[in-house]
Parts: structure tokens; sequence; C-alpha cells
């Protein structure tokens, strides 16, 4: 598989911009179009970054959600015209810490630039990578590549936990549709079944889940397809799992992929799981009523397919979702529920 990677640029003209160039001027000229590059340090970067959030101007706290992603991609638009240099593996600035996917994932490229907030974001992914994310539903962390969604909430995932527990199905075979960076397919193996496919369109996920087997040594069968949805697997299951994006939007790349869904996704999803499930098998859906306190004009998925009258519902699991904390350490209000939505044949 050819892995999913910022795009290098070999050839600019971009505007050389160091510490002696005020940081809201040059957002100034990132917003008005122009190619910038920084030549001295990292600092220098991420001044420009954090002043250019000044100079577009932000939507008010009571605009509409669709408003207030017209401001998220205008600044990403603009901060992707801000570059770095990248020689021989290693930013070519002052104070860059080493990014070791760097090598990974441009092993034959000697000197490129990179959208310098494209390399904030492959920093943090490293640190996640090297650190691990600790997840209590399985008792040990996971180590996330780069470009595959892992969880930084787990309510759904306990969620999760809590339906497989009151499971008595049969546990010959289950599919983690959209496996990210594999905690249900690994929950999966935990809970018994005695084979576990699991499927992504992303090749970044399918690397990350192949390490996760290797590091911890599954005794589970797990096979990984880069596939869409299902793909073409012509075996049945008696459990699909699908932990879908909660909320529709524009896709823009991998990781937009686990955030929003487009038209067509979940039709997709519900004809191949009924040509997949096993007659008295079950589909299994982690969600969220974010999307009806957020975009209450959406039809909701899950029970536009529930119309249909292919399937019938079985069990719906909810759960609060305990608010993060404001920067004053209090926790915010929310009416914010998970839910994992059982899911049988007429």
């Amino acid at each position: 598989m050819k892995l999913h990677r910022p795009e290098p640029i070999l050839k600019h003209d971009a505007l050389p911009v160091d510490a002696t160039t005020k940081p809201r001027q040059a957002a100034i000229k990132l917003r008005d179009g122009k190619t910038l590059i920084v030549t001295d340090a990292y600092g220098t970067g991420a001044d420009i970054l954090e002043a250019l959030r000044t100079v577009i101007r932000a939507p008010s706290s009571e605009a509409s959600y669709a408003a207030r992603q017209a401001y998220r991609r205008t600044v990403r638009e603009a901060s992707l015209r801000l570059l770095a240099p990248v020689v021989k593996h290693r930013m070519k600035l002052k104070h860059a810490a080493p990014i070791g996917f760097l090598e990974e994932l441009y092993p034959k490229l000697v000197a490129f630039a990179l959208p310098f907030v494209q390399v904030q974001e492959l920093h943090g992914a490293w640190q996640t990578y090297l650190d691990g994310v600790k997840l209590a539903v399985l008792g040990h962390k996971v180590f996330p590549f780069y470009g595959t969604y892992a969880p930084t909430r787990t309510s759904h995932l306990e969620l999760f936990a809590t339906w497989m527990s009151q499971y008595e199905g049969p546990r010959t075979r289950a599919v983690d549709v959209g496996t990210g960076c594999g905690v249900l397919a690994l929950m999966l193996c935990k809970a018994g079944f005695e084979q576990v496919l699991a499927t992504d369109d992303n090749p970044n996920a399918i690397e990350s889940v192949s390490r996760e087997l290797r590091r911890h040594k599954i005794e589970t069968p797990v096979e990984l397809q880069h596939v869409d949805l299902l793909g073409h697997d012509p075996q049945p299951a008696e459990v699909i799992v699908f932990n879908p994006p909660w909320m529709k939007g524009e896709v823009r790349g991998h990781l937009d992929r686990a955030l929003y869904f487009e038209d067509g996704l979940f039709e997709r999803f519900f004809e191949q799981a009924d040509a997949r499930l096993t007659p008295s098998g079950r589909i299994v859906l982690l969600f969220s009523n974010v999307i009806t306190l957020v975009q209450p004009d959406v039809p909701h998925p899950i029970e536009a397919e529930l119309e249909r009258g292919r399937f019938k519902l079985v069990k719906k699991l909810k759960r609060k979702v305990k608010p993060p904390r404001g920067k004053d350490g209090k926790r915010r209000n929310t009416r914010e529920k998970v839910e994992v939505w059982e899911l049988e044949r007429v």
C-alpha cells in the first residue's frame, strides 16, 4: 500500500520570513494569498500561525455550525501557504524537534518543503506514536501511526464494552468496519471472537493496526483489508461493528472521514452489511445524539435506514458524555449522549 502523507513541495517561489518579520504582517500576507517559507527557527512559524487566527475574523459564539466550519476552512487554506524546509529527514529550523515519520514517509527525498501546519501535525502524531494512548477498555496502550484516527474520548468505547458483556450470540466471526487505530477490533478479540476482519479505506490505518497486532501478539486471527467499508469479503459474520462519523460535513482528507460523513456512506454500509450478515446476525453502530443537537436539519442516517424496513432495532444503549473542563477547571454543561444501536434483519 502507498501510505498517505503530506505532499512534499519540491519547487516553490515562497517569500522567506524570519524573526525580523512581524508575525501579524506575515499572517496578513498569508491571508491575502502569498506563500511564505520560514528560514530561521521553529518558533517563527508557530508565531505566524498564531497571528493568522487574529487577522482572519472568527465568527461569534452564536454563529451557525456551517459558519464555524467555513472559518476553519479559511484558516486552514491560509495556513497551508506557510512552508517549512526539510533536509535529510529533519526540519532545517532551529529548535525543531526530530520527527521520525519524516524518514518513514519520505525515505528517498533529500530536500523539500512542507506546509508548516502539517509539520506541526507530523510532530504531534510522532509524539503520540512514541507515547501511546492508554485505553482502559483494552488494558493497554495503542500507538496510532500518522494519519490514523485515535479516540480522544472513550465513553462510546465503554458503552460498546457494556453491549458486548450483554451479547449472548455466537462469536465465530466479527467485522470492524473503518477500524482506525484498531480499538474495536482489539476489543472484539478480547471478547472472544474466533476471527476478526478489520477494514479501512485509509492505508495508514491498516499499517497502524498491523503494527498493533505485532506489538501485542494477538492470538485471535485478525485479517486486515484496505477496502471501502466491507469491501468484497464474501464470508458471513455474526456481528458487524461500525463506528461511523457522527456529523455530516465535507471530507477533504483521510482523518476527515472519521469525523464527517457525506451522502451515500450509510446507504453503502447498510447494503453491504445486509449481504454479509448471517440470518441471526447483528449490526452494531456506535453513534451520538450530537447530530440532532448540532445539525437538526440533517436526516438521522440510522433512523432513515430503519424506516426503509430492512432492519429493526433490537436494543439501544445510551450514556451521557462527561463534559470537558474549561479553562477555569469547571466542567461545561452538555446534552450529548453516546449511543450503541443493535440492529437485526426484519
